[in-house]
C-alpha cells in the first residue's frame, strides 16, 4: 500500500510488553519522532491489543507534545499543526507458536531435516514420530505401535503434522503407511443421542514434504481426512536439503491460522494501514536487506520472553531459526525443559542450588514483567539468554555453518541490560564464534530501541523509512562492540596477542591479552580508528596463519559503546570443574568488559551440581507441551512463492544506493 508522506505509528504487540513507535518527516527523512512501552494488554482482564496501543499513544503525546489522540481515539489523519498521524503499521509476536508433530522415515535423516524446517515462524515441536522407532520398540500389551501413536497424536492435537521422508525415486510404501496413521488420528467416536456409536472426522492439517513419486497415494491415503499441503521433498538426496519450501509454507499457514487469533485483531485490522504482520517476518526481511545492502553476513538475534530467534543471512542465502515457547518469560519452562537448571547455573559467579534457581525461573515465567531487583536477577537472566540463544544456534549449526561478521542483537533481556559489557559477554558466551564462524572482526550493534522488526513492518508501504530509521536510529545509536577473536592453545595467563589501536586524530593505546581473557580498548563512538594485531606462538586471527600479523585499514575500526573487544578465551569455551575457579574466572570477565568491578562479592561455593567441561552448543532434545487448538487449514495444493515478503525486499533494494564494499582486517605489510 503507498504511503502518505507524514507521520506514522509502528506498534510492536509482544508477550510482555507493546511498544509504539512514532515516526515522521524531519529535514525530508523518515526519522524516529519518539517512542513509549506499555505492558501488553493481550491477556485478562482486557484481551485487546489496541488497548496497550492507545495508552502507548497516549504517553507518546506527552512527551513528544503532539497530540495523538482525540475522544479516546488515535488522530487520523494528521494535521496542519502536525497533530495525529496518517496511518499505522501493526507487528506481533503474542500470538499463539503453532504446534507441530513430525511424523518422518528415518530419524537420522528426514526427520532431521523436517525438524529443521519447522522453525521459520513461531512454532513448537510436540512430537516427531520415525518408523525406525517402531522396528525397536517393545510390545505394550495389546496395543500396537500403530495404535500407540494414534493414540498420542489424538491426544496432542497439533496445529500442523509434516510428513517427510524417502529419496526422490526411493521409498513409498512407508510414507503411504505414515499418511494411514495421521487420517487414523482424524476419526474420533462418540455416542449420539439414541445410544449408537458414531464417527466424527476432524480433519488434520498436513503438509508432505517427502517423495514427490509418493504423493498419488499419500493424498488418496489422506483423502476427505486432512487439509492437505504438498511441498518438495525436505530431503531429496542423502547430502541434499531442501528447507525453503517447507518453510514458505508453514509460514503461510502461521499467517493465516493464528496470526488473527492475536486478541483484538479485528479492532486493530480497523486502526492499521497494512495488514498485521509477525514479527519474525518483519526481523527475517530486514536481516535478509541488511545483508545483501552492506555485503555483510549478517546475523540478527532476538531474545524475547517466549520466542527466542537467530535470522542469518549472506550471498542470497536465507535461514531462519525460531524457536516458539522458549524464552526469557513464558517460555522459561520449555527452556528447562530443554536444558535443564544446570546449564543455567554454570554460568553464574554465585553458588545458588539446582531446587532454589529453578523456583526463580518458574516465579520468572508466572511474572515475566517482573523487573530484576539486585544484581543476581540481572545475571540469571543473562544466563538464561545463553543458554536460550546457544539452543537456537545448535539447531541452526545443524543446518549449515554459521559464518557472519555483522550481528544485530535485541530482545528484552540484552536491549536492558545494565551494561553493554554485559550484552556483549552474553553474546559471545552464547554464539562462541570462531575462525570457521567468523572473518577476521565481528561488529556488534545492540538493538535497544526494537527498531529491527519495525523497520521489516514499514518495508511493505515505506521502503525509504525503513532504511531511513535502520541508518539514522538504529544503527547510530547503538554500536556496541568490536570483536575480535584470538584462536589457538595455550596456558591460562601466558599472553596470546598484542594488540594496539591507533585513533585518527587521537592516542594510541596497547594492550597484550593472556589465554583464557578478554581484553579491551576503549574507541567512543562516533571516532575512528586502526588496529593491529599481533598472536603469539600458534594463535591465529580469523583464517591467517599462527603468529601472523594483522591490520585493518586506517579509519575502518568505527567507535562504539565498548570498542574494541579482544576475546582470547579459546573455543569451545571451557570453564574449570571447581566452584572457586569457575565463579573467579566468571567474575574476571564480567570485570574485563566493564560490567562489574573490584573483587568477586560472592561466598566460594563448596559443591557443584554436574556442571559439564564444556560448554559448546549441545544438540537440543525434543519437547513435550500441550498443543493449542487447531484452526482452520488452507486449500490442497503445492504452494504458491511468498510473494509478499519477496516483494518487500524488492522495494528497499529499489530505495537505495549500491554502497561500497570494504573488510575490517587485512595482513600487516
Amino acid at each position: 500500500m503507498p504511503h502518505k508522506p507524514g507521520a506514522l505509528l509502528v506498534a510492536e504487540i509482544g508477550n510482555v510488553t507493546t511498544r509504539v513507535t512514532l515516526v515522521d518527516l524531519v529535514d525530508g527523512e523518515m526519522r524516529l519522532i519518539g517512542q513509549a512501552s506499555v505492558p501488553s494488554t493481550t491477556e485478562p482482564p482486557f484481551e485487546n491489543a489496541v488497548i496497550g496501543i492507545l495508552e502507548a499513544a497516549s504517553q507518546l503525546s506527552e512527551t513528544t507534545g503532539r497530540q495523538l489522540m482525540h475522544d479516546g481515539s488515535l488522530l487520523m489523519p494528521q494535521t496542519n499543526e502536525r497533530d495525529g498521524v496518517n496511518s499505522v503499521v501493526a507487528l506481533t509476536s503474542a500470538s499463539p507458536p503453532m504446534s507441530v508433530v513430525v511424523a518422518a522415515v528415518a530419524s537420522e535423516m528426514s526427520a532431521r531435516s523436517a525438524t529443521r524446517a519447522s522453525r521459520p515462524t513461531y512454532t513448537t515441536l510436540l512430537q516427531t514420530i520415525t518408523l525406525d522407532d517402531a522396528a525397536g520398540a517393545s510390545p505394550d500389551g495389546d496395543h500396537s505401535w500403530i495404535e500407540r501413536q494414534v493414540q498420542t497424536l489424538m491426544g496432542l492435537r497439533p496445529d500442523v503434522v509434516i510428513i517427510a521422508g524417502g529419496l526422490e525415486d526411493g521409498a513409498q510404501d512407508a510414507l503411504v503407511r505414515l499418511a494411514h496413521i495421521v487420517g487414523l488420528t482424524a476419526l474420533t467416536t462418540r455416542v449420539d443421542s439414541d445410544g449408537q456409536p458414531r464417527q466424527d472426522i476432524n480433519k488434520r492439517r498436513v503438509i508432505f514434504a517427502g517423495n514427490s513419486y509418493a504423493r498419488e497415494r499419500v493424498i488418496e491415503a489422506l483423502s476427505s481426512r486432512a487439509d492437505l499441503q504438498l511441498v518438495d521433498n525436505v530431503r531429496p538426496t542423502l547430502d541434499a536439503e531442501q528447507l525453503t519450501p517447507m518453510r514458505q509454507m508453514l509460514t503461510k499457514l502461521y499467517n493465516e491460522a493464528l496470526l488473527p487469533l492475536v486478541p483484538g485483531a479485528p479492532a486493530l485490522r480497523r486502526i492499521s494501514s497494512a495488514p498485521l504482520a509477525s514479527a519474525s517476518d518483519a526481523a527475517g526481511l530486514m536481516t535478509r536487506f541488511v545483508a545483501e545492502h552492506y555485503h555483510r553476513a549478517t546475523l540478527a538475534i532476538d531474545c524475547g520472553s517466549a520466542n527466542t530467534a537467530l535470522y542469518l543471512a549472506e550471498a542470497g542465502r536465507y535461514t531462519p531459526m525460531v524457536f516458539g515457547a522458549i524464552g526469557s518469560g513464558y517460555g522459561l519452562g520449555g527452556l528447562l525443559a530443554e536444558r535443564g537448571a544446570a546449564a543455567i547455573a554454570r554460568w553464574l559467579p554465585f553458588a545458588i542450588s539446582e531446587r532454589e534457581l529453578t523456583h526463580w525461573l518458574l516465579n520468572k515465567m508466572l511474572r515475566p514483567q517482573t523487573i530484576p531487583a539486585s544484581r543476581d536477577d540481572v545475571l540469571i537472566e543473562q544466563a538464561v539468554a545463553r543458554e536460550a540463544l546457544a539452543l537456537a544456534l545448535a539447531e541452526l549449526q545443524g543446518e549449515r555453518t554459521a559464518t557472519y561478521d555483522y550481528v544485530v542483537a535485541g530482545g528484552g533481556v540484552l536491549a536492558n541490560a545494565p551494561h553493554p559489557g554485559l550484552a556483549a559477554l552474553t553474546i559471545l558466551d552464547a554464539l562462541q564464534p570462531s575462525a570457521d564462524e567468523s572473518v577476521l572482526a565481528i561488529e556488534l550493534h545492540l538493538d535497544t530501541l526494537g527498531l529491527l522488526a519495525a523497520c521489516g513492518a514499514l518495508a511493505a508501504s515505506n521502503p525509504d523509512a525503513a532504511l531511513t530509521l535502520f541508518e539514522r536510529d538504529l544503527l547510530r545509536n547503538t554500536p556496541l562492540a568490536t570483536c575480535v577473536v584470538a584462536l589457538g592453545s595455550g596456558r591460562l595467563g601466558e599472553p596470546a596477542v598484542e594488540a594496539e589501536l591507533r585513533e585518527v586524530g587521537g592516542a594510541v593505546q596497547r594492550v597484550t591479552v593472556a589465554h583464557g581473557q578478554i581484553g579491551r580498548l576503549a574507541l567512543a563512538p562516533n571516532r575512528k580508528a586502526q588496529l593491529m594485531l599481533r598472536p603469539i606462538g600458534n594463535v591465529r586471527i580469523g583464517r591467517n596463519a599462527p603468529g601472523e600479523e594483522v591490520a585493518s585499514d586506517v579509519a575502518a575500526i568505527s567507535g562504539s559503546a565498548l570498542g574494541v573487544v579482544i576475546d582470547a578465551r579459546g573455543r569451545p569455551l571451557r570453564l574449570p570443574d571447581e566452584p572457586a575457579g569457575r565463579q573467579k574466572l566468571l567474575w574476571e570477565w564480567l570485570v574485563a568488559v566493564g560490567a562489574e568491578q573490584g573483587p568477586l562479592p560472592y561466598p566460594i561455593a563448596e559443591v557443584i551440581a554436574d556442571a559439564p567441561v564444556s560448554i559448546s552448543p549441545a544438540t537440543p532434545t525434543i519437547a513435550f507441551a500441550d498443543a493449542s487448538a487447531s484452526a482452520p487449514g488452507a486449500a490442497n495444493g503445492a504452494p504458491e512463492a511468498p510473494a509478499t515478503l519477496e516483494r518487500d525486499l524488492a522495494k528497499l533494494r529499489q530505495s537505495i544506493e549500491e554502497p561500497k564494499k570494504g573488510g575490517f582486517l587485512r595482513r600487516k605489510r
